[in-house]
């Protein structure tokens, strides 16, 4: 497996493939965490690339050169990656997997209702709509809110959280409570949904039912309903694990399911 790290054109990343063989791409964003966090996690990023998958584990925010806090990222930043990748000669062009975990599932999700080049999406602990951005600093969380994700300069519609938010969630990261909260106000649930049903591919979602930072399973039985209520006309299919939030990215059974999901849905 070759890893090369990947700074062009604005972008931040790595490449993890194999030479000389022709291959389909699966992009892997990471969480609030921030960086290249698949970069981290190798033994999924090797089993995939023997698979015969190019992956590109790419940054959006908190590296050299993007932004620091998780507020209103450009989608025309993801964009610019589905068209660097368009330009690499090995790769199949415009027939893209997103592989995203919390944040990144919100993101991958996002982008594929949106781009008809995402053919497959797998999405861990995924959120049903779009949310309010995460600052710096988490205490400032309850201020002068914006959305996460921005296109032609102007954010997205977003979900806002309730305030006064409570400082000791914050503090301990028990944040499930907060995202209740704010889910139960239907009319801005609405307006920050994430509208599934455009989505060109198949989609996996997985959840665990002790996800004590958002309510995960919930958020994707709303996103399964919807798929089902607009008639989805792809794959689709949600696993749910009884684990936390980070438990699912080192549970096999979970990784079974995505690599017979891609091997059946995007090959």
């Amino acid at each position: 497996m070759i890893k090369k790290e990947i700074n062009e054109n604005g972008l931040i990343g790595d490449l993890f493939y194999e030479e000389n063989q022709i291959s389909k791409v699966i992009i892997m964003l990471g969480g609030s965490e921030g960086g290249k966090t698949w970069s981290r996690i190798r033994e999924p990023v090797e089993l995939l690339v023997r698979r015969g998958y190019t992956l590109l584990s790419l940054a959006y925010f908190k590296e050299q050169g993007l932004a620091n806090t998780l507020e209103e990222i450009p989608l025309e930043y993801f964009e610019r990656a589905f068209t660097w990748l368009s330009n690499q000669n090995w790769i199949v062009k415009n027939e893209y997997a997103l592989l995203g975990g919390s944040k990144g599932a919100e993101a991958a999700l996002l982008l594929g209702s949106r781009y008809p080049q995402i053919k497959a999406i797998v999405a861990f602990s995924p959120s049903s709509v779009v949310w309010q951005g995460i600052p710096k600093r988490r205490f400032d969380l309850g201020k002068a809110s914006k959305s996460s994700w921005s296109y032609q300069c102007n954010g997205l519609p977003y979900l806002p959280y309730a305030t006064p938010i409570n400082k000791m969630a914050l503090l301990t990261l028990q944040l499930r409570k907060i995202h209740e909260l704010a889910l139960r106000d239907d009319f801005q649930v609405e307006k920050a949904s994430i509208p599934v049903e455009n989505i060109k591919g198949s989609v996996l979602l997985i959840s665990g039912t002790r996800d004590s930072l958002w309510p995960a399973t919930y958020m994707s039985q709303q996103i399964e309903k919807r798929l089902a209520t607009k008639g989805f006309e792809h794959d689709f299919e949600h696993m749910v694990v009884n684990t936390n939030h980070f438990g699912l990215i080192i549970n096999r059974t979970c990784w079974r399911k995505v690599f017979g999901f891609l091997q059946e849905t995007y090959t």
